[in-house]
């Protein structure tokens, strides 16, 4: 699909939803066939190499008259109302849908929230119950222990001291469990950062090499911060200034 062809199919397409004038749609054709025109020997320039100075002032012309053509067509008059338009609607329609989703997403956080703290609460209850009847049960325990232990004392035969013994070796205290309520909701568990030591991870990052794939070298940054200090040098980067 060449060019044209593609502004005839965006046409058609924005008339399903929003109509596009025949006045609209000639002035596209009209205006941006030349371009989609040259656009092939634009292309087939490109791949003829430089290799003197006639190619290169040849080619330097040809540029000047692509960078024309990219400045006509951002800035051709139609399409920038046609776009700024549609970016309008776009922004009117998401705002529709945000002035709906938002309210009750938030709504849904907070009752979500409310129901997670209030289960929290419950099963620090419950488990406070449970470490009380816990100790209630191995006190019990102990108790019964001892009771069989200084029965065994009392008694002279040998072999109903080893009896009552036994009996207290086997008493154990039941472990207790106490139940928390829980809500049938959608829920997960995430990781997330809760704090970062930049001075500590990059140290730890200096000996562990599997530690740097989680720092990024901002380079984009790093070639503002240069251009903006010509004298700037940063440890383990290379700068290069180079023509474009």
């Amino acid at each position: 699909m060449n060019q044209i062809e593609t502004v005839e199919s965006v046409v058609k397409e924005t008339n399903a939803i929003v109509p596009v004038a025949d006045g609209i749609r000639a002035a596209l054709v009209r205006d941006l066939g030349p371009v989609a025109d040259r656009l092939a020997r634009y292309e087939g320039a490109a791949l003829v190499p430089v290799s003197n100075k006639q190619d290169a002032d040849g080619a330097a012309v040809l540029c000047e008259q692509i960078a024309q053509d990219i400045k006509a067509v951002k800035g051709h008059e139609v399409l920038s109302k046609i776009t700024a338009g549609l970016h309008g609607l776009h922004r009117r329609w998401t705002g529709l849908i945000n002035d709906f989703v938002t309210p009750m997403e938030a709504a849904r956080r907070q009752i979500k929230g409310n129901i997670l703290k209030w289960e929290t609460a419950e099963r620090e209850k419950a488990e406070a119950e449970q470490r009380r009847l816990q100790a209630i049960a191995d006190e019990t325990a102990r108790r019964e222990r001892e009771r069989l232990e200084k029965l065994a004392e009392q008694r002279k035969t040998p072999e109903v001291k080893e009896a009552y013994r036994e009996q207290a070796a086997q008493v154990q205290a039941p472990v207790i469990q106490v139940a928390a309520p829980v809500v049938n909701i959608r829920r997960q568990k995430r990781w997330v950062v809760k704090a970062i030591d930049e001075a500590a991870f990059f140290a730890a990052a200096a000996q562990d090499k599997n530690l740097r794939g989680y720092a990024e070298i901002n380079q984009n940054r790093l070639a503002r911060a240069k251009a903006a200090n010509p004298g700037m040098e940063v440890a383990g980067i290379t700068f290069e200034q180079i023509t474009v």
